[in-house]
């Protein structure tokens, strides 16, 4: 289901991506193709701007502006290359000087701009798809996958109890009793793990389903009970009642 539906989601996004592109002269299965280009850098950014900390907020401004930069080059290099292998196929010649002084510019498909528009679009939908799955079908999980003790682990969702932070690590608690270690911060845990784990504490993010409220400022996790700072109880209230 939840494959199904996120490519279903992304040939509608080829779709959306060539009928835009069309408009610069391109024919529709030129379209499509030059649509199809705009998927890595959408992909991109989807899967790595979640995983920016803020905790040191100039680092992480730089590795937004990295990403963005990275992101761009990629575009636009596979744009290039692909108006390149269009008017190939519509000249009939691989003479490189032909083709050279024949290419039209790509127009506004190769702007800066257009090109952060259209892949901060198709982007936010491919998350919003994610997070309307997790919503409405939380029986469909993707596995997590991240290092602890340099060694690779995959846990579902709902094998993870609850995230706690520790100064420079995270201790990731599995119901199976693990207490598995990793370096990314616990806020990139919030955003990965998504609307199914709840915030209780600077240092607690934990699976609701878990999750018992045993007084305003206290819950119980299977064999442990946290703090809930004042911040988080009434968000933690309304999700638990």
């Amino acid at each position: 289901m939840r494959t199904l539906v996120t490519i279903l989601y992304w040939m509608l996004s080829v779709v959306i991506a060539a009928l835009v592109v069309s408009s610069a002269g391109y024919h529709f299965p030129e379209a499509i193709l030059m649509g199809t280009m705009f998927l890595p850098g959408a992909l991109a950014a989807k899967y790595l701007f979640p995983k920016v900390s803020f905790k040191k907020r100039s680092e992480g401004v730089l590795n937004v502006i990295y990403i963005v930069l990275a992101i761009l080059v990629l575009e636009y290099l596979l744009i290039y290359a692909t108006n390149i292998f269009i008017h190939t196929l519509r000249l009939g010649t691989d003479d490189y000087d032909v083709i050279h002084y024949n290419l039209p510019s790509p127009g506004i498909i190769a702007n800066p701009v257009f090109i952060s528009i259209l892949v901060s679009i198709l982007a936010i939908g491919g998350s919003l798809i994610d997070r309307w799955l997790t919503v409405k079908h939380p029986e469909i999980e993707t596995p997590v996958t991240f290092c602890s003790m340099r060694k690779k682990v995959t846990l579902l969702p709902s094998e993870i109890v609850y995230v706690e932070s520790c100064d420079t690590e995270v201790i990731v608690h599995a119901s199976d009793g693990r207490a598995l270690h990793n370096r990314t911060p616990i806020s990139q845990w919030e955003s990965l793990l998504g609307p199914g784990f709840v915030r209780i504490h600077r240092a607690f993010l934990v699976n609701s389903r878990y999750v018992k409220l045993e007084s305003p400022d206290t819950v119980s996790v299977p064999d442990t009970k946290l703090p809930v700072s004042r911040k988080y109880q009434k968000g933690l209230k309304e999700i638990l009642c």
